[in-house]
This record gives structure tokens, C-alpha cells and sequence, in this order.
């Protein structure tokens, strides 16, 4: 009797420190895919301002997107206070995405030390 008492019990501490192992997992997976939503997250504002700088320099040049897109590419004037504000809304992006990329570095370095540790 006394020895299944005793297999009982050592089963038992085996399953918890099972459990406590995939716990453990389970926070490292939830730690991974916080940042690797903040890192996709950060790759879609780039890509957007990446675009967003092109269209805004064809817009600065005269020419306009979605009449290029529909088989118009006549160019058209623009003045001098037309690129001055789009320059303005350029540099607007960029400043926010500088702060996003803050951010982001933030997280890494968050990440980046509960995975050392």
C-alpha cells in the first residue's frame, strides 16, 4: 500500500512540473507573438510610408495616381504651396513613423531581455 501511495505521489509531482514546463512554454510563445505583431505591425507602416513617398512624388512632379492608373498620364502643374504642403504631410509621416520605430525598438528591447533572462 505504502508503495502506491508513494507512485501516486511521484506521478504527481511529475505532472506538475510538466505542467509548470508547458506554462513556461506557453508565456515564451505569448512573449514571441506580442512581438511579432508589433514587428509586422512596424514593416506595414514602412511599407506604407515607402508608398506613400512615391505617390507623393509623382503628386510633387504633376502627376496624379489614379490617373495614371486609369491610362492618363498627362502631367499637370503644381504650384509652389501645393508641394510645400505636401512636403509639410511628408514630413508629418515621417515624424510619426520615427515614432513608431521608438516604439517598436522599446518592444524589441523588452522582448529581446524576457528571452535572455
Amino acid at each position: 500500500m505504502n508503495y502506491l501511495i508513494g507512485f501516486i505521489f511521484v506521478v504527481l509531482v511529475a505532472i506538475i512540473l510538466r505542467q509548470q514546463y508547458q506554462f513556461e512554454k506557453m508565456r515564451q510563445s505569448a512573449r514571441f507573438m506580442s512581438y511579432y505583431a508589433k514587428l509586422n505591425e512596424n514593416a506595414k507602416q514602412h511599407a506604407e510610408f515607402k508608398s506613400d513617398t512615391a505617390e507623393t512624388l509623382l503628386k510633387m512632379y504633376g502627376y496624379d495616381v489614379d490617373r495614371i492608373a486609369s491610362g492618363d498620364s498627362e502631367q499637370r502643374f503644381v504650384s509652389e504651396a501645393d508641394k510645400q504642403a505636401l512636403l509639410k504631410a511628408h514630413y508629418a509621416n515621417q515624424y510619426q513613423l520615427d515614432e513608431a520605430d521608438k516604439v517598436f525598438e522599446q518592444a524589441k528591447e523588452k522582448y529581446e531581455s524576457e528571452t535572455v533572462a
